[in-house]
C-alpha cells in the first residue's frame, strides 16, 4: 500500500474528486478505526472459538465463483476451497464471513452439512471426522450486500465508487488487512497461503473484470459474461482481488535480463473513456515508466516473481495503490506509487510479513524501492537525496516513535498504517542497514537470497535480521535494538580545527527519546571541504557521548558537515571552528599525538609531534592489553591479523602520565 502523492491542485482536482488525503497511510488509519471494535471483537472471538478448527486444516485451493457488478455492493455465488488436515481429525470446517452475508448452504466433501454461525464466525460440520494428511473440499453459497462499515486499509473490504474525473463506476477489492471476509468465505490467516486460486466472476456484458493471474476465458452467458481468472502461484488471502468497471485494455511488455528470448506481460485495465481524454497522455506516460522499473527492480531483487503469468493495474477512485498479486489496484499512475507496488510484488506479496506487526517486510522495503528507482533511475542523485531527506525529516517531526508493535497493536490504525513510522521509518531502517553493511556487493545479493529462501512464504521481522547477518557475518542485535525496537534519533554537534597537518574533531551526541535508546553506536560518516582539494569524506565510529578524533589531513580545511548521505537518521546540531577546544589547546596534551588512519584494516601509526618518548597500550573490547610498547616519535603497528572491532588507545608520556585515549575501529 502506498501514500497518496500530492499534485498541482488543478491537476489533481481534474484527476480526482475524492478529498484529498496526502497519505494513504492515514486515509488507511481513520478508514480502519471506524471498525476497530468490531474487528476487535471479530478477532476475539476468532481467538477463542473457530482458531483452533481453522488452525486444523493447510489450505490449497481458492475458487471464487461470484456475480458482481460496477454499480453495486452486492455480491452472490459460491467459493470452493481445498485443503488438508494437518491435525489428527477435523470434525468441522471453519471460516469467517460477514453477517451482511446470508449463507445459503455450506457442502463439505459433496455433502450438504449443517453449520452453526456468531456474527461473522461459522463451524460446518465435517460428517465423518477427517483424518489426518486427507485432503477435503468445502463449498459455501452465500449473497449479500457488502458491509460499508469501513475497516479495511482504505475503505472496505469491497468498495463503490465513481471517478470524478472520468465519471466510471467501479466496484473493487480491498481486503487488507483483515477485511477479506467483508465479501468472500475465507480463512484469514497469514501464515496459510493458498497455493493456487481462481476467480471467476460473471458481470454485465459491458463490464471487464481484472483479478490475479492470467485471464483464461471469457464466456457469454446471455447479456453477461464470465472472467475466469486462474493463478498457480501461491497467494495471502488479502492479496485475492476483483475490480469491475467499463475498462480496456492497455498492454506493455517488459523484458529484464532474465529473459533474454521471453518477456513479461503487464496487463493494465483502465477506464474506458480515459483512454481517449486528454489527461490520458500525461498517466499513460507515467504508466509506461512501469516497464523500465520492473527491469530494474528484476536486476536488484531478483527476477519478478510471478513472470509466467503478468503484472498489471486496475485503476479504481480511491488515494493510492494496493499491491494485489500480479495485478495492483490504484487511483492513478505516478513513478513513485507505481514503484511502491511493484516493490511489493517482492516484499510483501512473494514474501508475506508472517505477522501483521511484521509489516516493516512489508511496506519499509515497499518504500524504500521507491529511493532505490530514484538512485539508479532517475539520472540524478539530487532526486535520491531529496527523497531521503523528506522521510528522514518527516520521521523525526517527533522525538519518539518505533517500527517495532506488538500483536496488539496490530488492531490500531494509527500504529500499523502510520506513514512515518511504517512506511518513512522501515524505508529509512533499511537505508541504515546497507549503510552498516557497508558493501553493496554483499547488501544485494543477501536481499535476493532472501528473496529466494523465502520465496511463496512468509517471514518475521527476526527472521530477517538473522538471515542478514548470516549473509554479512555481522551481528545487528545493537543495530535493530536501536533503529527498529528503539524510539528518537541522535542530533551530532560537533568543534573542529586543522593545525598543520593534523584535523582535529570533537563530535558530541544527544539523543531525541533518551528513555529509549540514551546513546545510538554507530559510525557516521563526516564530509570536510578544503581549499582547492576535493571534499573528503570520512568514516567515524561514535561509541560514546562525546568522542575525539584526530587524522592526518593536507591543505587547509574550511568546514565539515555531519552525514551529507543521509545514511542514517540524525539532526545537526552546532558545528563551529574552534582553537581553544579543538586544536590549539589540545595540542599542548593530547592533540600533540596523531593515532591513525581510524578506522584501519592494516595499520596502525602513532605520532608524537613534540619528538618526545612514549608508550602505547591497546586494548580490546573486552579490556584485555593486546599489545604494549615504547616509542619514540613515531611507531606503525601491522594489525592486520586482529579481528576486527573496537579498541582503546592509552598513550602515556615518558613521565607515565596518561596523554590521550582513544577507540580505533579494525575493519
Amino acid at each position: 500500500m502506498k501514500k497518496l502523492i500530492t499534485f498541482s491542485l488543478a491537476f489533481f482536482s481534474m484527476l480526482n474528486s475524492f478529498s484529498q488525503t496526502h497519505y494513504c497511510a492515514e486515509h488507511k488509519a481513520q478508514r480502519f478505526n471506524k471498525q476497530a471494535a468490531i474487528n476487535a471483537s471479530v478477532k476475539k472471538t476468532a481467538q477463542s472459538a473457530i482458531a483452533p478448527a481453522e488452525n486444523k486444516y493447510d489450505l490449497k485451493f481458492y475458487h471464487l465463483n461470484i456475480n458482481i457488478e460496477r454499480n453495486s455492493l452486492y455480491v452472490s455465488g459460491n467459493v470452493k476451497s481445498i485443503a488438508k488436515v494437518v491435525t489428527a481429525s477435523l470434525d468441522s470446517f471453519a471460516f469467517v464471513l460477514h453477517q451482511n452475508h446470508t449463507i445459503d448452504s455450506v457442502y463439505v466433501n459433496g455433502a450438504k452439512r449443517n453449520f452453526v454461525r456468531r456474527d461473522s464466525l461459522v463451524l460446518a460440520t465435517a460428517g465423518t471426522p477427517i483424518a489426518q494428511n486427507q485432503l477435503f473440499d468445502a463449498i459455501v453459497y452465500y449473497r449479500g450486500t457488502c458491509t460499508t462499515a469501513g475497516g479495511s486499509a482504505i475503505g472496505n473490504g469491497y468498495n463503490m465508487g465513481t471517478s470524478g474525473a472520468w465519471g466510471n463506476q467501479v466496484t473493487w477489492s480491498l481486503s487488507e488487512s483483515l477485511c477479506a471476509y467483508h465479501w468472500f468465505p475465507c480463512k484469514q490467516d497469514l501464515r496459510d497461503k493458498i497455493d493456487s486460486s481462481w476467480v471467476y466472476a460473471t458481470t454485465d456484458s459491458a463490464n471487464m473484470v481484472g483479478s490475479n493471474g492470467l485471464l483464461k476465458n471469457i464466456v457469454t452467458i446471455g447479456n453477461k459474461k464470465r472472467y475466469e481468472w486462474q493463478s498457480k502461484y501461491p497467494i495471502d488471502y488479502y492479496l485475492i482481488s476483483v475490480a469491475t468497471a467499463k475498462y480496456k485494455p492497455y498492454v506493455l511488455y517488459a523484458k529484464p535480463q532474465y529473459l533474454a528470448n521471453d518477456s513479461i506481460y503487464i496487463q493494465n485495465f483502465i477506464y474506458d473513456n480515459a483512454i481517449n481524454n486528454t489527461a490520458w497522455a500525461t498517466q499513460k506516460t507515467a504508466l509506461n515508466k512501469i516497464v523500465p522499473t520492473m527491469n530494474f527492480m528484476c536486476k536488484i531483487f531478483g527476477m519478478y516473481p510471478f513472470y509466467k503469468e503478468k503484472y498489471g493495474h486496475c485503476m479504481a477512485p480511491f488515494g493510492g495503490g494496493m499491491e494485489h498479486q500480479t495485478m495492483t489496484s490504484l487511483g492513478f499512475f505516478d513513478f513513485e506509487l507505481d514503484a511502491h507496488e511493484l516493490g511489493h510484488q517482492w516484499w510483501g506479496d512473494h514474501v508475506t510479513c508472517a505477522a501483521w506487526k511484521d509489516i516493516f517486510i512489508n511496506e519499509g522495503w515497499a518504500s524504500y524501492s521507491e529511493y532505490l528507482c530514484h538512485q539508479y533511475m532517475t539520472g540524478t542523485g539530487t532526486t535520491a537525496a531529496q527523497k531521503m531527506q523528506d522521510v528522514h525529516t518527516n520521521v523525526m517531526s517527533q522525538p519518539g516513535g518505533s517500527c517495532y508493535f506488538t500483536n496488539a497493536d496490530t488492531m490500531n490504525a494509527n500504529v500499523i498504517f502510520s506513514s512515518r513510522l511504517t512506511y518513512d521509518k522501515g524505508s529509512a531502517v533499511v537505508h541504515s542497514l546497507r549503510y552498516a553493511i557497508n558493501n553493496d556487493s554483499v547488501f544485494f545479493p543477501a536481499i535476493r537470497a532472501f528473496q529466494n529462501t523465502y520465496a511463496n512464504s512468509t517471514a518475521s521481522v527476526i527472521d530477517f535480521k538473522n538471515f542478514m547477518e548470516a549473509q554479512s557475518g555481522l551481528n545487528f542485535t545493537q543495530f535493530f535494538n536501536q533503529w527498529y525496537y528503539g524510539q528518537g534519533y541522535p542530533t551530532f554537534s560537533a568543534t573542529w580545527n586543522h593545525v598543520g597537518n593534523v584535523f582535529y574533531l570533537k563530535a558530541t551526541q544527544t539523543t531525541s527519546f533518551p528513555s529509549s535508546v540514551p546513546l545510538f553506536i554507530t559510525d557516521v560518516d563526516y564530509r570536510i571541504s578544503r581549499t582547492a582539494k576535493p571534499d573528503t569524506i570520512v568514516r567515524l565510529f561514535h561509541g560514546q557521548s562525546i568522542e575525539n578524533y584526530t587524522l592526518a589531513l593536507t591543505g587547509t580545511v574550511t568546514s565539515i558537515g555531519v552525514d551529507p548521505n543521509n545514511w542514517i537518521l540524525n539532526k545537526v546540531g552546532t558545528i563551529v571552528k574552534d582553537v581553544t577546544t579543538g586544536g590549539v589547546e589540545l595540542a599542548n596534551t593530547e592533540a600533540s599525538v596523531f593515532v591513525g588512519p581510524n578506522p584501519t584494516s592494516d595499520v596502525l601509526n602513532i605520532y608524537m609531534y613534540n619528538n618526545d618518548k612514549a608508550s602505547v597500550e591497546i586494548f580490546d573490547i573486552t579490556g584485555k592489553s593486546v599489545l604494549t610498547q615504547s616509542f619514540d616519535t613515531h611507531v606503525e603497528f601491522d594489525i592486520s591479523k586482529y579481528a576486527n572491532g573496537v579498541y582503546t588507545v592509552s598513550i602515556k608520556n615518558k613521565s607515565g602520565d596518561v596523554i590521550k585515549t582513544t577507540k580505533v575501529v579494525k575493519n
